[in-house]
C-alpha cells in the first residue's frame, strides 16, 4: 500500500537525520540520476539533460543530479537556474563536473528554445515540499516553453507548484512522466491536482520510515493489497458463506440500472445476488443474469416488504438507489434499515451501499456506520452537503471527509481520482485506476454492485470502497483497451473477472519466479 504524508510530517521525519549529518541530498540526487538514466535508455546517442533548478534544497537535488550524470554516467547535463540565488553547493558540483548553469534572466526566447530543442529529458527541480500552487509571472514563459517543447519531464520529489499536502496545483505546473519522491510519498501526489501531474510515483528510501507518523494522511491500494483483501472461495465455501447481496435497484424510468448493478455484483463473485424490483425490471434482469434471485415489488405486494425476516437474516449487504427515484418506497426502507430504524432481526444487514436516488433520503438526523458506503459524484456530494449544512465548495478531499464525519458512513467520492473517506475518521484513500472512458451512463451502477458484493463478503467499508474503485477502474481500462476504445457500462461488468484474474495471475507468476 502506498502510504503518503503531508509536508510537515516529512519535514519532522527528516530533521533528526539532517541533524545527525546524514547526506540526504546526495542520496536523493544519486537515485534521481539513476531514474534519469533509466528514462534515457532508448534515447539517441549522447542524450542531453536539462535541469530546472530553484534556489532551495530541491534545486540542490537537481544540480547534484546533473553533476552525477556528468561524472558517473558521462551524460551531457546542464541547468537553468530560475531564481536570483542558487544552491551554491549544488552549483559548484555541477560546474566542477564541467556543466553550465544558465540564469533564466539571461535567456531570451531564442536561446531558451535552443536549449530545449537539444534536450532529451527535463528535470523539474524548481520547488519541493515548500511549493505553493502559484507560479511567479517571470517563470510562466519557461514552463510554457518546456510544455510546448514536448520534452519528457522527470519531477524531483514532486512537480513544482503543487502543494505537497493538499495536491492543489497551479494551472501552469508541468506534468511529469514520473515523479521521483524522496523519503516518503507526499500526500499531494495522490490527491486531485497533484495526482494528474505526477505520472508514475517512484519512492526513494532515505531511511525516514521510523520517523514518520504511524498513521498516514492518504493511502492507496496496490496489487499486493488486492490479493490480500480480495475474497476467494475455499473448498468448503457455499453461496451463503461467499456473501449474499440484495439490490433494491431499477424502476420503470431506469430499468437498465438494475441489470448493470446486478451484473457488477455477480461478476465480482457474490455468492448470491437478490434483486428487489418491479416485475418488468426483474424480467429484464433475469434475461441478462438468470442466476439472480428475484423479489418482485410494487402495487399489491404486502406493505412493500419484499424480504421476510428469515430472508433478511440470510442477506449480508444491501445496495439501495441505482435507477430509483427519491420517493421510491425501497429508498425509505433501505435507508431506515441501514440506519437501524427498522424492527428487523438482529442478523439483518447493517452494511451496504447508498447510491444515486438513495442519497437524497439522507438528512441531518441520519446516522450510519462505516460499513455503509455513500457513493456520490461531485454534484450529488454538493447537494448532500447543502442538506447537511456543509460548505459544498470545499476541495474534494475535505468535502469527502466532512460528509463522512457528518453521517458516520464511509464516503466514496467518484471522480477521475476516486476518494474514500472512512466513516471512522481513518486515513483518506485515493485510487487512480480508471480511464476517462468510464465517463458514460451506467458505470456508476456497476460500481455500486461491485461494492455491494465486497461488503457482503465481509470486507470493512473503507477497504471494500477502495477495492471496488480499483477493480472498477481496471475493468474499465480492459474494456476500453487502456482508453483507446469507447465502452458501455455492461462492458465494464463483463471485464471484471479478467481484471481480477490478471491481478491474481500476476501473483502466481511472482511466486513461480521466487521458486
Amino acid at each position: 500500500m502506498l502510504r503518503a504524508h503531508g509536508a510537515e510530517a516529512v519535514r519532522e521525519a527528516e530533521r533528526p537525520l539532517l541533524e545527525a549529518g546524514e547526506p540526504l541530498m546526495l542520496r536523493a540526487a544519486t537515485a534521481l540520476a539513476e531514474r534519469a538514466v533509466h528514462h534515457l535508455r532508448s534515447a539517441p546517442f549522447a542524450p542531453q539533460v536539462l535541469v530546472l533548478a530553484g534556489a532551495g534544497s530541491n534545486g540542490g537535488d537537481g544540480l547534484h543530479t546533473a553533476a552525477i550524470l556528468r561524472r558517473e554516467h558521462s551524460l551531457d547535463a546542464d541547468a537553468i537556474t530560475t531564481a536570483p540565488r542558487r544552491h551554491e553547493e549544488g552549483a559548484a558540483a555541477l560546474e566542477a563536473a564541467g556543466g553550465t548553469l544558465h540564469p533564466l534572466v539571461s535567456l531570451d526566447e531564442e536561446r531558451l528554445d535552443h536549449l530545449l530543442s537539444g534536450a532529451d529529458l527535463v528535470i523539474d527541480a524548481i520547488l519541493g515540499i515548500g511549493g505553493r500552487p502559484e507560479v511567479p509571472a517571470a517563470l510562466v514563459p519557461l514552463l510554457t516553453a518546456v510544455r510546448d517543447s514536448g520534452v519528457p519531464v522527470l519531477a524531483a520529489d514532486l512537480p513544482s507548484f503543487v502543494d505537497a499536502t493538499t495536491g492543489q496545483a497551479a494551472p501552469e505546473a508541468l506534468p511529469a512522466r514520473e515523479t521521483v519522491t524522496f523519503g516518503a510519498v507526499k500526500a499531494g501526489l495522490l490527491l486531485p491536482g497533484g495526482a494528474e501531474l505526477a505520472g508514475t510515483v517512484h519512492l526513494v528510501d532515505l531511511g525516514l520510515e521510523e520517523h514518520l507518523p504511524a498513521r498516514a494522511a492518504v493511502e492507496r491500494l496496490e496489487d499486493a493489497d488486492v490479493r490480500a483483501l480480495l475474497p476467494r472461495p475455499g473448498r468448503d465455501s457455499t453461496k451463503y458463506s461467499r456473501g449474499v447481496v440484495a439490490l433494491a435497484v431499477g424502476s420503470e424510468q431506469y430499468p437498465g440500472a438494475a441489470v448493470l448493478a446486478v451484473s457488477g455484483a455477480a461478476r465480482t463473485g457474490a455468492g448470491m445476488v437478490r434483486c428487489l424490483a418491479p416485475q418488468a425490471v426483474l424480467d429484464l434482469v433475469l434475461r441478462a443474469r438468470p442466476e439472480t434471485v428475484g423479489h418482485p415489488v410494487g402495487p399489491g405486494r404486502a406493505g412493500g416488504r419484499v424480504l421476510d425476516d428469515e430472508t433478511l437474516a440470510r442477506t449480508h449487504a444491501v445496495v439501495i438507489g441505482p435507477g430509483l427515484p427519491g420517493d421510491d418506497p425501497r429508498v425509505r426502507r433501505g435507508v431506515a434499515l441501514l440506519a437501524g430504524q427498522m424492527d428487523v432481526p438482529a442478523e439483518a444487514p447493517r452494511r451496504g451501499v447508498l447510491d444515486a436516488g438513495a442519497l437524497g433520503a439522507i438528512d441531518p438526523g441520519t446516522r450510519l456506520c462505516p460499513d455503509v458506503v455513500l457513493t456520490p459524484h461531485r454534484g450529488e456530494a454538493e447537494r448532500l452537503a447543502r442538506r447537511l449544512d456543509i460548505d459544498p465548495d470545499l476541495p474534494a478531499p475535505e468535502l469527502a471527509r466532512a460528509l463522512a464525519a457528518a453521517t458516520g458512513a464511509t464516503v466514496l467520492l467518484k471522480g477521475a481520482i476516486t476518494l474514500v473517506a472512512p466513516g471512522d475518521g481513518g486515513p483518506l484513500r485515493s485510487q487512480d485506476d480508471a480511464t476517462p472512458q468510464l465517463a458514460t451512463a451506467g458505470t456508476g451502477d456497476v460500481l455500486a454492485g461491485v461494492l455491494g458484493a465486497l461488503l457482503a463478503a465481509g470486507l470493512p467499508g473503507p477497504d471494500a470502497a477502495a477495492l471496488a474503485a480499483l477493480l472498477h477502474g481496471r475493468a474499465g481500462r480492459l474494456a476500453s483497451r487502456d482508453g483507446l476504445h469507447p465502452l458501455v457500462a455492461l462492458d465494464v461488468a463483463d471485464s471484471l473477472p479478467e481484471a481480477i484474474g490478471t491481478i491474481l495471475a500476476d501473483a502466481q507468476d511472482l511466486n513461480r519466479g521466487a521458486r
